[in-house]
């Protein structure tokens, strides 16, 4: 008789020894393996200890509360007497794979007890179907699964080797190493025959979506109750992390304060304030070039305040507002002028700090350099500008308000933790329809960081 193998068998993860909160209630595996479920002394000890053990789960006097069951998806062929299920064990890598049972439904039914229950290990079904006069007809491809040994994994103390405190600074040298305390953290998956190993990775609170970091493991302990974990920083940025574990069989640790760490700046914002000279010039717009009989304004100040509150790895992000004076002072044939020139802009700010090792301390960096772009728009004003012609005759004082726009760059050297000087460029164009005009702003200013 040719078997021919057009059976669809349902794949099955397998967890035949579990630790889990709801003692009496049964639960089906979403591949179509049915697993023991613990008694309610079963779950106390899981809650107590970490572990649930293969004893006490199958010395239950409730034959219902101990079960494993093979169900199936049935294609093919439409008439079946009834089904034959052959398991076969693999001990290891280096064994080959050993009939253990031969089970038999009572009716057509796709699903099977498996009797006695299976220990942990690495195992492989297939299926027959009987016709109706009782002749084997099909016959499945094999299906591997494991069951698993269930530990709850327990993560108690996430603690970084610099800081020893479950708290890093991306503004001081870190090495990424944590050691992680805790119950049944076991080594890794290494084999698929393993029935007990646990998982690692991160997950960022605020983005849970996000794909896990995955921690490279460098230390396991005997007991199975510590690690050492390395981090490549360029992984982390700022915000609140879970490291959990997920055991062989699904349970995961709970989060919580205890397996949390945090990553951030000593200081959470920065708030920048300089003053310094600034000598704007015209670089087109002839009228006002022609008014003023020049193209520089020597006369002039800037003040500059910046907020950050954004501070992340790729960077800081914030606002700013940039005020400029300049005393408008001109004598030319014919006439004098005089009057005021100010502007005032509110800018978005990025800033990229760069940091190098300290050379009173090699375990800290040491702030250098800031550089920065900026972008915005305002306000421009002339304020009490007259024309002077002889004879005592003067003009009508302009006194105007106008939108501008600015944009530039600069960078800040750090003398000390706060205090810096900034040297920049800002490009600024006032729209004004009498008098169009553009002109660069070139600043040095010294600074202060609250």
């Amino acid at each position: 008789m040719v078997i021919r193998k057009k059976f669809l068998c349902a794949l099955l993860a397998a967890l035949m020894i579990f630790g889990t909160a709801s003692a009496k209630s049964k639960k089906k595996s979403k591949s179509g393996f049915k697993s023991a479920t613990p008694s309610t002394e079963a779950a106390e000890a899981a809650s107590e200890n970490g572990e649930v053990t293969e004893e006490e789960i199958t010395n239950d006097d409730n034959p219902d509360t101990a079960w494993q069951y093979l169900e199936w998806i049935e294609d093919y062929p439409e008439y079946v007497q009834k089904y034959e299920v052959v398991i076969e064990e693999k001990k290891d890598d280096k064994t080959d794979w050993k009939e253990i049972n031969r089970l038999f439904t009572e009716d057509n039914i796709t699903r099977v007890q498996i009797q006695p229950l299976l220990t942990p290990g690495l195992y492989r079904y297939k299926v027959i179907t009987y016709d109706l006069i009782g002749i084997p007809e099909i016959e499945s491809d094999w299906f591997e699964f494991n069951i698993f040994r269930a530990y709850i994994p327990q993560v108690r103390n996430v603690e970084a080797s610099v800081t020893h405190s479950s708290t890093i600074y991306l503004d001081e040298i870190n090495d990424g190493l944590f050691t992680v305390t805790g119950r049944n953290l076991f080594e890794l998956q290494e084999s698929p025959t393993d029935t007990s190993f646990t998982t690692y990775e991160v997950i960022n609170v605020r983005k849970k979506n996000a794909d896990p970091i995955i921690p490279n493991i460098i230390e396991f302990s005997d007991n199975n109750r510590r690690l050492r974990v390395q981090f490549d920083m360029n992984e982390l940025d700022t915000g609140t992390y879970y490291f959990t574990a997920t055991d062989a069989s699904g349970l995961t640790t709970a989060n919580g304060k205890e397996n949390t760490f945090v990553v951030k700046f000593r200081k959470a914002v920065d708030f920048d304030v300089s003053a310094g000279y600034t000598c704007p010039v015209i670089v087109f717009g002839d009228r006002m070039k022609n008014y003023l009989n020049t193209s520089v304004l020597p006369i002039s100040a800037n003040v500059k305040i910046a907020l950050m509150p954004f501070k992340r790895r790729f960077g800081y992000v914030g606002i700013g507002i940039d005020a400029t004076y300049s005393r408008l002072m001109t004598t030319t044939e014919g006439y004098e002028l005089d009057g005021n020139y100010i502007t005032g802009n509110l800018l978005a700010i990025y800033q990229l700090p760069i940091r190098i090792k300290s050379k009173k301390d090699s375990t800290k960096l040491r702030h250098i350099v800031t550089l920065e772009v900026h972008a915005g728009g305002g306000l421009a004003m002339f304020n009490d500008t007259k024309f002077h012609f002889p004879h005592n005759i003067s003009s009508e004082p302009l006194n105007s308000f106008d939108f501008c726009a600015m944009a530039g760059i600069s960078g800040q050297v750090y003398f000390t933790n706060r205090l810096y000087a900034e040297i920049g460029a800002d490009f600024v164009m006032p729209f004004i329809q009498s008098l169009p005009m553009g002109y660069i702003k070139p600043v040095a200013a010294v600074g202060w960081q609250f």
